[in-house]
């Protein structure tokens, strides 16, 4: 028998009656008959409690507004009670539109409302919340000002308008009125007319509109809309508006850093500062100090605890609080914050926790640190001094971006320094290595990408690198425990087969140009044994191919077109201008006489509607420029020539079949005849017999077997055949 006494925690009843019994479970021989429907619930057996009053059913209420279990939801039938929010429509109950508790217009008329029995007029119900919304928009000051500016930007926007000049005076005459200009700067309409008008008033005026602007920069840089007019005014404006918009933001420089909008702005503004506005802004991640007067002692980090070391702590705190500040935004991607970043590593160099910290907060930040100079130089020094824990998240973290960070130009430093460091060298190929792999031929076509297969290959190689750079790099040793050699030639020794295997797979690619055949030949001067002699195999094949050609992109600097003058600013807007009507009338030209018919209204229209056009046209543009480049024979090429003579030096220390050996038994008599015509080819012909004397006779009863090869080589009077018959004594 289940005892009748409560379990648990159940709270007693104040008016004094027994708690009621706890739930008891019908089960056969515990003094009840087992019912097939199962025990209802909430019920009292008879006599279960002698003193109790009358049992009673909590049967399930039913009736209309009832919820899915049966009650009703907050519903009583009292004046007063609570509310029912229950009911068969989204405003709950019978509850009209207007009735609604949260409408902010409750107890007003609505004049949009149909009567009763009535069917809702759509067109005029359109109609009538249309012209509602414009009797708001009519109680604005500004309505009218900026209708009538509208109306001539709709004139001033059109590409076939000319004297555009006029029309931005005529829309300045319109909102030139009291401080219409920023109030209407953030709106998305009038924004658009306040950026036509930067870009196509004349010098003066755009320096007077500019001047309007600049005490609301800072409220700009953070709007959606009147950031695009910042934008306009580092594009179209002098060097002096340019000037004052940075002195502008001072003050408030750490504040825009972290907007999502305004660190934007602010990174290009940095970019184009004077030297000592750059100073400035860098201070005012120093301290509030410097946020409100700047000292122009100044120039680094270090300089603000220079005379005063009590100071250091404090600063650095400061300094702290706000490149963490950044990190949480996520807005990291920024020179101004590099800079402050780089500085502040390398000023705690004693304090570990603080340096532990900051490593910590942007260790899933750093592939975005990559992207300048002074980034990937904190990023360098993140990596060296963080835990190991923080350099597996590192690691983890550039994973997915490493192709772009080998082909950038400041990126690949920090990959090569992160090779160059690590001691688990087996981590290092799965974690690296065999994520470039995929794409070891993007990574070679790239001057830079170049430069991380070249550290694979010959680490701390002069002839590869300059000993600055190796210096540099070199600095990462003091934070590895294995030795420098034993490190490089691990890494080397496990890659060595997966290069060896793409060369042999493609190796014309790897002769396609000069520059790609550098990179080959140091792979070649450093992998040994069977890899070397399929590798030069498969080279030899290529270089013995009558029809070999390479691209001519690495024949000779090419003409640059001279740099305009970066404050002619009306010239560079009227060159701009001139370029985009010669591609749209060239794309009209290009068109049926239909088409031509029905895109005359689009382009009445103004700039939005020749968008379409403009893309289509410089698409055009960019495939006619997409010139293929020029071919040209291989061993006629300079660089390319330099490359084979690099390969058939370091040739003669190999075991086995060396490349020079490969390359004499691929030519056939037509290719020897056409290298002997080439003096550049002759010269190859000359090293190869001077670098392996054992190829000599080789040489010359192949040249001696064909009569008319020995006769051709007598006949030519280049420098090359001449010392190449000298040579082989062909004629004495």
């Amino acid at each position: 028998m289940v005892s009748s006494k409560p379990k648990g925690t159940a709270k007693v009843a104040k008016t004094g009656a027994k708690p009621p019994p706890a739930f008891k479970a019908n089960k056969p021989g515990s003094g009840h008959k087992f019912k097939p429907g199962g025990a209802k619930k909430f019920e009292k057996t008879e006599g279960e409690d002698s003193g109790a009053a009358p049992a009673k059913k909590f049967v399930k209420p039913r009736g209309s507004g009832a919820g899915p279990k049966g009650f009703k939801k907050f519903d009583k039938s009292a004046d007063g009670g609570p509310k029912k929010f229950g009911g068969n429509n989204k405003f709950g109950g019978n509850q009209k539109p207007g009735d609604n508790k949260f409408n902010k217009f409750k107890g007003k008329p609505n004049p949009l409302a149909p009567a009763e029995g009535e069917k809702q007029d759509w067109a005029k119900f359109k109609q009538e919340k249309k012209d509602l919304k414009l009797k708001r928009k009519s109680t604005r000051d500004t309505y009218e000002i900026t209708k009538e500016a509208k109306q001539i930007y709709e004139k001033l926007r059109c590409r076939r308008t000319e004297h555009k000049d006029k029309l931005v005076e005529q829309i300045y005459k319109v909102l030139n009125v009291g401080d219409t200009i920023s109030k209407v700067v953030k709106a998305h309409d009038t924004a658009r007319v306040l950026q036509c008008m930067l870009k196509h008033a004349a010098p003066g005026l755009r320096a007077e509109i500019s001047d309007q602007l600049l005490p609301f920069t800072v409220d700009m840089c953070q709007s959606k809309y009147a950031q695009f007019c910042v934008q306009r005014m580092l594009k179209y404006g002098a060097p002096a508006t340019k000037s004052k918009l940075v002195e502008s933001l001072m003050g408030n420089v750490v504040k825009l850093s972290t907007h999502n909008i305004a660190s934007g702005l602010l990174d290009t503004m940095y970019q184009g500062a004077t030297p000592q506005q750059r100073i400035h802004m860098r201070q005012e991640f120093y301290g509030d100090l410097y946020r409100k007067a700047k000292d122009a002692s100044v120039k680094k980090l270090s300089d603000t605890y220079k005379e005063a070391t009590n100071m250091k702590s404090s600063i650095l705190g400061s300094v702290k609080a706000n490149l963490d500040h950044v990190a949480n935004k996520q807005l990291v991607d920024s020179s101004l914050v590099h800079a402050v970043m780089l500085e502040y590593l390398r000023a705690c160099d004693e304090d570990e926790e603080k340096l532990e910290e900051t490593v910590t907060a942007f260790s899933a930040l750093v592939p975005h640190m990559l992207s300048t100079k002074e980034g990937s130089e904190a990023a360098v020094i993140c990596f060296y001094k963080a835990t190991p824990k923080n350099r597996r998240a590192i690691i983890k973290n550039i994973k997915e971006h490493l192709l772009k960070i080998a082909t950038h130009e400041h990126g690949h430093v920090f990959l090569i320094s992160l090779l160059n460091a690590l001691d688990d060298t087996k981590a290092t190929k799965k974690a690296i290595y065999d994520h470039l792999h995929g794409d070891l031929k993007t990574l070679v076509g790239n001057q830079y990408g170049r430069r991380v297969v070249q550290w694979l290959v010959a680490p701390g190689d002069t002839n590869c690198f300059h000993p600055g750079f190796i210096r540099t790099v070199d600095e990462g040793l003091a934070f590895g425990k294995k030795e420098k050699e034993l490190r490089r030639k691990e890494i080397f020794e496990q890659i060595e087969a997966p290069i060896t295997e793409a060369i042999i797979e493609d190796a014309a690619f790897w002769l396609s140009n000069s520059h790609i055949g550098l990179v080959t030949a140091d792979i070649l001067n450093h992998i040994q044994g069977e890899s070397y002699a399929k590798a030069a195999g498969a080279l030899a094949q290529v270089v013995a191919q009558p029809d070999w050609r390479i691209s001519a992109d690495a024949t000779g600097p090419q003409p640059q077109d001279k740099k305009k003058p970066h404050n002619d600013v009306e010239a560079i807007i009227a060159e701009a201008t001139k370029q985009r009507k010669k591609l749209l009338n060239n794309v009209s030209s290009s068109e049926d006489e239909e088409e031509d018919i029905e895109s005359a209204d689009e382009d009445n229209e103004g700039e939005d509607a020749d968008t379409p056009k403009l893309k289509k046209a410089k698409k055009e543009k960019k495939k006619q420029e997409e010139v293929e480049v020029p071919l040209v024979t291989g061993v006629e090429e300079a660089g390319m020539h330099i490359v084979l003579k690099k390969i058939l030096k370091n040739d003669g220390k190999r075991d086995g079949t060396p490349f020079s050996q490969q390359l004499l038994q691929s030519l056939s008599t037509d290719v020897l005849n056409f290298w002997l015509g080439v003096n550049r080819a002759c010269f190859i012909l000359v090293k190869l017999v001077e670098d392996s004397p054992a190829l000599l006779d080789s040489c010359k009863k192949a040249i001696a077997a064909e009569k008319s090869l020995s006769q051709t080589l007598l006949g030519l009077k280049t420098p090359g055949a001449k010392l190449l018959a000298k040579k082989l004594n062909i004629g004495k």
